[in-house]
């Protein structure tokens, strides 16, 4: 991801390798960075532990992308190679890291871990450890005592869950199922894995239309679909157990820890929590976009976050904001990074019906850097993705899957409009360091393809610890893409 014209600094990740074995010859590269270290950046590791047996790695210099690891490193802008353990040292508990790698893939095939030899190896890696499960999405290990946090989110490329005991707060949402008499939604398909699941969405819209019961959104997990309902007085009788030989599972929609209203951070001053409300010459994806003041309360506007610079079919370039952060009231003027002392960078012209995205025309002075661009179509479960906003800097999470969500037409009219929305998921405990003023961050995977933007992490409920963004393909379909800003960097 590009970064400020000025000044330049290096992102740094460890690689941990947890071997009698080391490496060397990993190529580097340089990445800009924030000009502040923010909070939650600073405590998430960013370091890559590496488990692995003796042998299991060629030490060659430059081998390490011709390894027996599946997963790819190449992602890494730079890497310091430290070599911990011996053999015949007694367990200890591996070092703080954000990713686990193994020798093999459980992303593919998360229950393979159960596997004798498989086991025996993610068993050994905290010691303490007296259990193993897997759900088709999380591996989840059971220890006697719990590390110190911050935990892995990943663990041979699969969701990792640590626990006190088996089945307790798995964070895979499961909600309410019904008896097979209640009935089958499209039998005839087989909706497992699908690459475009958009069809079913509308056979399941369509069937609930038809039984009467509202719904406020429809998630697939690709073994299993999420059907939430608007009411609690709705009859449980009526609800089909089955969508395409797929189990249904059924939550209200007040269990789904939805804001109110998307909310955008309210600001005089800049807010305890260090955000970096710094003002950069090179405008970019994740950073503070303002309001102007109001002008019956001097002194306040709202903040939120910048995205990415779009253009339309007709050439003309606009950078996208949450549109909540720019109500009526304060005009249409956006500044970064705040009004009075940032400066005026655009005015918002239009906002992209029911999706919370609005489009604001820089001005002519100003240049903006971007990252790439790509619908959903090549999207990965528990592929890594990454949000930097100015709230909690370079933070990651894994693409978990996608849902249509019902957004009222307006305040006065009960027509519904479907947004196809994504699900990441940010591991243990992540809720508490995602604020309402990122709404508007680009959410991008390792390639810089951007998936979509933050709208909402839940700080409570069946989706607690994932966050929900607008699907960039709300844009792609209005005819919006990408403008390629290389050159002028």
């Amino acid at each position: 991801m590009s970064g400020p014209s000025t000044p330049e600094h290096t992102a740094t990740a460890e690689l941990l390798l947890v071997s009698p074995v080391a490496l060397s010859g990993l190529a580097l590269s340089s990445s800009r960075k924030r000009r502040i270290t923010l909070t939650a950046e600073a405590t998430s590791p960013k370091k890559i532990a590496v488990i692995t047996r003796p042998g299991a790695v060629n030490t060659q210099p430059g081998s390490i992308h011709q390894s027996t690891f599946p997963n790819p490193l190449s992602w890494l802008r730079m890497a310091e190679l430290v070599h911990i353990g011996t053999p015949g040292q007694a367990p200890q508990m591996p070092p703080p890291a954000r990713h686990i790698l193994l020798p093999f893939d459980l992303r593919d095939q998360p229950g393979d871990v159960m596997g004798s030899e498989k086991r025996e190896l993610v068993w050994s890696i905290f010691p303490e450890t007296t259990g193993i499960s897997c759900d088709g999405f999380f591996v989840a290990l059971q220890l006697r005592t719990l590390p110190p946090k911050p935990w892995p989110l990943t663990i041979g490329g699969a969701p990792l869950h640590l626990t006190l005991e088996i089945g307790s707060g798995e964070p895979i949402p499961r909600g309410r199922i019904v008896g097979l008499k209640n009935g089958f939604i499209a039998k005839d398909q087989n909706g497992r894995n699908m690459k475009d699941w958009e069809p079913l969405f509308h056979v399941i819209k369509d069937h609930f239309q038809g039984l009467e019961i509202s719904i406020t959104e429809v998630m697939y997990w690709g073994a299993f679909v999420i059907i939430v309902l608007k009411h609690r007085g709705t009859d449980m009788g009526k609800l089909p157990c089955q969508a395409a030989k797929m189990r249904c599972f059924y939550f209200f929609d007040d269990e789904m820890g939805r804001p109110a209203a998307p909310q955008a951070r309210r600001l005089t001053d800049p807010v305890p929590g260090n955000p970096d409300n710094s003002q950069y010459d090179t405008l970019q994806p994740g950073l503070r976009v303002t309001s102007s003041y109001l002008p019956s309360h001097p002194g306040i506007f709202l903040s939120t976050t910048s995205g990415v610079l779009l253009k339309d079919q007709h050439g003309s370039e606009f950078m996208t904001v949450a549109s909540h952060g720019f109500p009526a009231e304060r005009g249409t003027q956006v500044f970064h990074a705040q009004p009075g002392n940032g400066r005026n960078i655009g005015e918002l012209i239009m906002e992209i019906s029911h999706t919370d995205i609005a489009l604001v025309k820089l001005r002519d002075t100003e240049i903006f850097s971007n990252v790439t661009f790509q619908s959903d179509k090549n999207r990965q479960r528990f592929e890594t993705v990454s949000v930097d906003s100015p709230d909690t800097g370079f933070i990651d999470g894994l693409f978990m899957g996608t849902s249509f969500q019902a957004i009222p037409s307006d305040e006065n009219s009960p027509k519904l409009q479907w947004i196809f929305t994504t699900w990441i998921y940010g591991g243990q405990d992540s809720a508490i360091n995602l604020p309402e003023g990122m709404c508007g961050s680009a959410i991008w995977n390792e390639d810089g393809d951007v998936f979509g933007f933050f709208r909402y992490s839940p700080k409570q409920g069946a989706m607690k610890n994932y966050c929900c963004g607008i699907a960039a393909d709300e844009l792609i379909n209005r005819g919006l893409t990408l403008v390629n800003t290389s050159y002028k960097i």
